[in-house]
C-alpha cells in the first residue's frame, strides 16, 4: 500500500530531478520522434517491394529460357511487370506525400530552407518558429503544419506548390540556393494559425485577442489580405536573409 510518505518522498525525487537537469543544463533538444509509424512502414515496404521487382526481373532474363515449363516465368513476369508495380505504386505514393511533411525532407534538398530550418532548431532565437519548436507547441511536422492547410485540398495545393519548388531548384535559382529572400505566393492566411490558438488559453486570457477576432477571420475578396494578420502583433515568424547577413557583418 502506498503511504503518504512513499509520494511525498516521490514527489521530492522528480522536482530533485527536474531541478538537478536544469542546473547541468541538460534537456530534450529536439521532440519526441516515434518509430515504426505508418510512413517507416511504408518507406521500408516501398523500398522492399523495388527490389524484389528487379530481382524477378532479372530471374526471368537470366532463366527464363532454361525453364521447360513457361507458365511458371510467365506468372513470375506478371507479378513482377504488373501486379507488384501497383502496391509499389500505391504504398510509394502515400511514403512520398507523407515523408515530405517531415522536417527534415525540406531541409535536404532545398537550399534556401537551410536558414529558417537551422533558426528554427536554434535555442536562442527568438522568432515565432523557435519558439513553437522549443516549447514544443508542434511535436512533428513543424513546417507543415505551419505552411499548408488542412484538408485534402491543401495538400495537394502544398504538394503542387511542391513541384514548382523542385522546378526552381533544379534551375539553380537564386532564391532555391539562398541567395535572395524568398517569399509568400500572397498572404499568409490566418487559421493556419487560429486552427491551434484560436482555443487555447492564452488566445482567450488576452482582450485583444478577442476583440480582433472579426477581422482575423476577414477576407478581402478582391486581394485576399486578412482584416488584421497575426504576424502585426507577433512577428518576425523567421529569422530573414537580410538579418543574418546583419548579424554576420556585426559578429567579430
Amino acid at each position: 500500500m502506498t503511504t503518504p510518505w512513499a509520494i511525498t518522498a516521490s514527489v521530492l525525487m522528480h522536482a530533485a530531478t527536474i531541478a538537478a537537469a536544469e542546473t547541468t543544463g541538460l534537456s530534450i533538444k529536439e521532440p519526441f520522434k516515434g518509430r515504426g509509424s505508418f510512413v517507416d512502414w511504408a518507406e521500408w515496404t516501398t523500398a522492399a517491394l523495388a527490389i524484389l521487382i528487379m530481382l524477378i526481373v532479372l530471374f526471368t532474363l537470366l532463366f527464363g529460357r532454361r525453364q521447360s515449363n513457361p507458365l511458371h516465368i510467365n506468372f513470375l513476369r506478371f507479378v513482377g511487370l504488373c501486379a507488384l508495380p501497383v502496391f509499389l505504386l500505391t504504398i510509394g505514393t502515400f511514403a512520398n506525400f507523407e515523408g515530405s511533411k517531415r522536417v527534415e525532407f525540406c531541409h535536404s534538398c532545398h537550399t534556401a530552407m537551410d536558414l529558417y530550418v537551422d533558426d528554427m532548431r536554434d535555442p536562442a532565437s527568438n522568432t515565432l518558429a523557435a519558439r513553437h519548436y522549443k516549447n514544443r507547441y508542434i511535436q512533428e511536422e513543424q513546417c507543415y503544419h505551419c505552411h499548408a492547410d488542412y484538408g485534402v485540398n491543401g495538400a495537394i495545393g502544398a504538394k503542387s506548390r511542391g513541384l514548382i519548388h523542385l522546378y526552381y531548384w533544379v534551375r539553380k535559382s537564386a532564391t532555391a540556393q539562398g541567395k535572395e529572400q524568398i517569399k509568400l505566393y500572397g498572404y499568409y492566411d490566418n487559421k493556419l494559425c487560429l486552427y491551434c490558438h484560436a482555443g487555447g488559453h492564452a488566445f482567450l486570457s488576452i482582450n485583444d485577442h478577442l476583440d480582433f477576432q472579426n477581422e482575423l477571420m476577414e477576407i478581402d475578396a478582391q486581394t485576399g489580405a486578412p482584416g488584421m494578420s497575426c504576424m502585426a502583433c507577433h512577428e518576425p515568424a523567421h529569422l530573414s536573409l537580410q538579418d543574418k547577413r546583419s548579424a554576420q557583418k556585426g559578429s567579430p
